[in-house]
């Protein structure tokens, strides 16, 4: 019997889910096993989309009004509670392309981590960017390692990726520090150790998510190979954050329990896990997740 995926979608409002789903679908070895969950929040006028949605195999929809959406990490949250007990669960946006095999791709790398002594491994990344007008015209070959881009108030706050030179000659998956939540693949018991909190807006969601996976003993890895393309530009969808006026009260208190997570101070079962300590984490991601708040006083502008 071929191992199971769990495949889990957040879509706001975006025009790339039904290309998406439909791609996810006609690119992997073997669409059997895929058991695909979109948490779709719709719009005005977008109902169709489910309708869509619900003609492809194999495929789930919780449907939501936009306006009842609390945000995608709450939308990740119910997609992890519909998890049945597939052995291998997947994240994914809602604007993807993806490779033919990209399914025995991640399986395979996955049991070749296994097999070399890796207990928990994660693989994840972000993946290269294409034009949904142009495509398949302009896709990118690369793969990227990823590393913070920006802090914010002392905090680290944004990734980046960047392309790793002479990828092509690499033969095994890369040791990462930081996840991407355009793609995240790992055990499907992962969706009941490291449960989303809902409570995270949206900024700095994947950096929480890295150091909760490692300190509950998972080992991230970027992918040496192509899998699938990203849609980075927002012109195909309308963002939470158009919608909702209230986001920056949301935000800044998705702020204020990062910095709680990131001192450890956060407790229940968002908390750090129990294997590694966030100063593990630290050194091994060689990064300082919270400046001392003194001097991040020190330096604020006033």
């Amino acid at each position: 019997m071929a191992e199971r995926i769990y495949v889990q979608i957040p879509a706001y409002r975006d025009l790339e889910l039904v290309p998406t789903v439909s791609d996810l679908l006609a690119r992997a070895r073997n669409p059997d096993r895929l058991t695909v969950c979109v948490a779709w929040q719709f719009g005005p006028g977008e109902e169709g989309v489910g309708h869509a949605l619900r003609r492809l195999p194999g495929v789930q929809i919780l449907s939501v009004s936009a306006a009842e959406s609390q945000g995608c990490n709450w939308a990740r949250r119910l997609l992890q509670e519909r998890w049945d007990g597939q052995e291998f669960t997947l994240f994914l946006d809602s604007h993807h392309r993806f490779v033919p095999g990209w399914d025995e791709l991640l399986l395979r790398m996955h049991r070749e981590l296994r097999e070399s002594g890796v207990d928990k491994p994660i693989l994840t990344g972000y993946l290269p960017p294409y034009d949904p007008v142009a495509d398949p015209a302009g896709r990118v070959e690369t793969v990227y390692r990823m590393a913070v881009s920006e802090r914010y108030q002392g905090m680290a706050f944004k990734v980046a990726g960047h392309s790793v030179r002479d990828w092509r000659r690499l033969t095994s998956p890369i040791a990462a520090g930081y996840v991407s939540l355009h793609l995240l693949f790992a055990e499907g018991s992962f969706n009941e150790k490291v449960p989303f909190d809902p409570r995270i807006y949206f900024f700095a969601d994947e950096i929480a998510i890295a150091v909760r996976a490692y300190t509950y003993g998972y080992d991230l890895f970027h992918p040496h190979l192509v899998l699938g393309w990203h849609l980075y530009e927002r012109r195909t969808r309308t963002t939470h954050w158009a919608d909702h006026p209230d986001w920056e009260a949301r935000n800044q208190a998705s702020l204020r329990r990062l910095r709680q997570l990131f001192a450890g101070a956060l407790t229940g079962e968002y908390a750090l896990g129990p294997v590694r300590t966030i100063s593990e984490y630290e050194s091994h991601a060689q990064v300082t997740l919270l400046a001392d708040e003194l001097a991040w006083l020190k330096g604020a502008t006033p």
